[in-house]
């Protein structure tokens, strides 16, 4: 588990009241989880391949760094919460930054860093939920973004007292 010092006192809650919530079957499955999983075209990895727990990958310079740390042709990362496709060209990360509308497709071309967003805490100023479909047959990274019940949401956080930051951001994507 994580050490929970590490966290402003604002995460530290919402991570104490999500783990309230969890049952100790659903903490020993989630504690037991590898930090990065390799398939035969991706690794999966939550904020880096280098660094699978803490990093975030939010620039070329950071792409290219990691790009040594994987050997499939994707890696799939999600800490920043921010839809974005980094590929290798020359030895150098170039950004693709997609804006994702309801649907956007992508044909992918190996070395790449994909990141689908977030459904629940979408980070680009976008309050849609933000996720990914990828056809490891064809290649193909489909966007996604679909409405959800937004305000339904932030009721029931008001509800069990989670902070007014983490409630209110929702509404802008941020």
């Amino acid at each position: 588990m994580l050490n929970l010092d590490t966290f402003n006192p604002e995460a530290r809650n919402v991570i104490l009241w999500t783990q309230n919530q969890l049952t100790p079957d659903n903490l020993e499955f989630l504690s037991n989880l590898p930090e990065t999983i390799e398939m035969e075209y991706v690794t999966l990895a939550h904020g880096s391949p280098r660094s699978p727990i803490w990093e975030y990958i939010l620039d070329t310079r950071n792409a290219t760094e990691n790009f040594t740390e994987f050997n499939t042709p994707y890696c799939c990362i999600g800490h920043s919460h921010v839809p974005v496709i980094f590929y290798l060209v020359d030895e150098q990360a170039m950004a693709n930054l997609i804006i994702p509308d309801e649907f956007t497709r992508v044909t992918l071309t190996p070395r790449a860093i994909l990141n689908p967003g977030s459904v629940g805490q979408p980070r680009d100023r976008d309050p849609r939920a933000s996720f990914a479909i990828f056809d490891t047959e064809e290649f193909i990274w489909e966007y996604h973004r679909v409405e959800y019940d937004v305000y339904g949401v932030q009721e029931r956080m008001r509800k069990v007292n989670l902070p007014k930051r983490h409630i209110d951001r929702l509404t802008i994507g941020w």
